[in-house]
């Protein structure tokens, strides 16, 4: 199947930026902003390869959102926001969870029309999407934890950083 060209058209921009940045990162010797750039341009080829399978085509404004978030994240490694600018772990997880509640809002809906013997009920929407909001946010804080542990990435700054990226997440 072929992939739209306005999807391809942005795919590749994003792709460029973020394969820069993170080349940026590696030719300074940052090994952990360049490892991010490299699994974020990971994240944006996904969309793109499951559209050119014929399993999923996924609407162009998430193609965008989907950019923005990567871009900011991985803008925010390579520049050293996240340690100099007191709103930009705000901003990136207010992004990046209004993202998965999109999909998530999205799978629900899909599921809805096309399951025949499950009919989910308009009102539990909201719940069963900000319900997986937060499964998505505790998961990312996890891995943020275990990167820490294990790989000394000092992504978590303290107790207070993990509850209001929380916090952000519900907002997003």
């Amino acid at each position: 199947m072929r992939v739209r060209r306005n999807a391809l058209a942005v795919f590749l921009v994003s792709e460029a930026v973020v394969i820069a940045l993170g080349i940026l990162a590696y030719s300074e010797g940052k090994s952990y902003p360049g490892n991010g750039s490299t699994m974020g341009a990971l994240i944006l080829t996904l969309p793109i390869l499951l559209e050119r399978a014929g399993w999923f085509k996924m609407p162009m404004f998430m193609h965008a959102w989907a950019a923005l978030a990567v871009g900011l994240h991985t803008f925010g490694l390579v520049r050293g926001l996240y340690d100099t600018t007191w709103w930009w772990d705000e901003l990136t997880h207010f992004v990046s969870s209004s993202m998965v509640c999109m999909i998530a809002a999205l799978g629900l809906y899909l599921f809805d029309i096309h399951s025949v013997k499950i009919k989910v009920p308009r009102w539990a929407y909201p719940m069963m999407v900000l319900t997986f909001a937060i499964f998505i946010g505790v998961i990312w804080e996890v891995a943020e934890f275990t990167g820490d542990l294990l790989a000394g990435t000092r992504m978590q700054y303290s107790i207070l950083d993990t509850v209001r990226d929380c916090y952000v997440d519900l907002l997003g």
